[in-house]
């Protein structure tokens, strides 16, 4: 079978390094980034198969559906609905059918992901203004763009078998999606399905986050305001139940939440030894955690090394927008924009509470790290514009 394994591989590996060309627009640096960021997801996908081998919830997502039927898949996926049941439906073509190894699903993934990363690129190439000037903005005399986009944890957690990927890649095409919307019904669609499956809390997220991004914006007519802000509150009732039932919260008043975000930290916490109990620390200092850490005092892993250098950047660059007073220019921003912000800032809110594991926080916040980037890109481009106009 290794055979089918190598054509696999081959096909796959093809069809994402071209992928970028069903897209136009795209001049000769943004192709060339773009392969460049091909090169490297693809680098860092096979150093996460080895990494992960023989260990970790990937490597059973593939080798569990190789020994389950479609009809036992099928019936598990209708009447428990977890997300694994999905992941293994998801899987059960190359898996089970085509009896493909791991290192082809972890090739199949690693291109998911990087199709992501296309996706955020062109939600960066459509929204941000005159984005190439980016280059000449420098940190400890790196430039911002597109040194950003090429953080190892960014790749390294969105190219394994599993949920995040799958996650990563419905949020970029949800956003993407939004900026034409008559032309992405079937993206939008498809985002959201996916994104329900595998953790519908964050399906509310983006619809709730990019709702109020709708209601927010200055540049859309009244009516439109009215359709969409009703489909969005629409689906987010439609939505919030059973994304309660799946994440096990049986109410929304305040001990309730208090109670499940106290126990889910100190679960989290005893789970490893990138573990850290924030159940004590007060809500700003859980916030800096989960953005900021871990960082240097943290470090036990390799993993945990890149990720505090990558941790000082983002810190030095949220500085940065703080530093032009770039804030002032939310006002003028799109409704992609003002729903980034919104949707971080719920994510940011939510995920602090309850995240008390360095590891776990780094998978969770790999689908906000890019949207974070977008829209730091965002606010220095037009504050370098509006001070060249000035």
């Amino acid at each position: 079978m290794w055979l089918l394994d190598v054509l696999i591989c081959f096909l796959i590996l093809m069809f994402g390094i071209n992928f970028k060309k069903k897209f136009k627009g795209l001049n000769l640096r943004d192709k060339k980034i773009l392969d460049y960021l091909f090169y490297f997801h693809t680098l860092v996908g096979v150093i996460f198969y080895f990494y992960i081998i023989g260990r970790g919830d990937a490597v059973y997502y593939w080798m569990r559906t190789k020994e389950l039927t479609l009809n036992v898949l099928w019936y598990n996926l209708l009447n428990q609905g977890h997300a694994s049941d999905f992941i293994y439906f998801f899987n059960y073509l190359f898996s089970n059918t085509l009896d493909l190894s791991f290192f082809t699903g972890s090739i199949l993934y690693t291109v998911l992901g990087y199709i992501g990363l296309v996706y955020f690129y062109l939600i960066l190439k459509k929204i941000v203004p005159n984005y190439h000037y980016l280059r000449k903005l420098k940190i400890l005399n790196i430039s911002v763009f597109p040194f950003y986009l090429f953080f190892p944890n960014l790749h390294f957690w969105s190219c394994g078998v599993g949920k995040d990927t799958l996650l990563f890649l419905c949020v970029a095409l949800f956003i993407y999606s939004l900026i034409e919307l008559k032309k992405n019904i079937g993206n939008l669609s498809l985002s959201i399905l996916l994104s329900v499956f595998v953790r519908p809390h964050m399906t509310i997220f983006l619809i709730a986050g990019f709702g109020i991004g709708y209601t927010l914006s200055s540049n859309i007519t009244t009516y439109k305001k009215v359709i969409m802000s009703s489909v969005f509150v629409f689906a987010f009732f439609l939505l919030f139940d059973y994304a309660l039932n799946f994440i096990q919260l049986e109410s929304v008043d305040t001990s309730s939440i208090k109670e499940y975000a106290d126990t889910k930290a100190k679960v989290l916490s005893s789970k490893s030894n990138s573990g850290v109990d924030i159940s004590g620390y007060p809500y700003p200092l859980k916030i800096l955690t989960y953005l900021y850490r871990p960082f240097f005092f943290d470090i036990n892993n390799p993993i945990a090394v890149i990720a505090s250098f990558e941790n000082l950047f983002l810190l030095l660059l949220t500085l940065k927008i703080f530093k032009f007073k770039n804030i002032r220019h939310i006002k003028q921003a799109s409704h992609i924009i003002k729903g980034s912000i919104v949707f971080l800032l719920i994510g940011t809110l939510t995920f602090s509470l309850i995240l008390g594991n360095l590891g776990i926080m780094l998978r969770e916040k790999n689908m906000f790290t890019p949207v974070f980037i977008i829209v730091a890109y965002w606010l220095l481009s037009v504050s370098k514009l509006n001070q060249k106009q000035n």
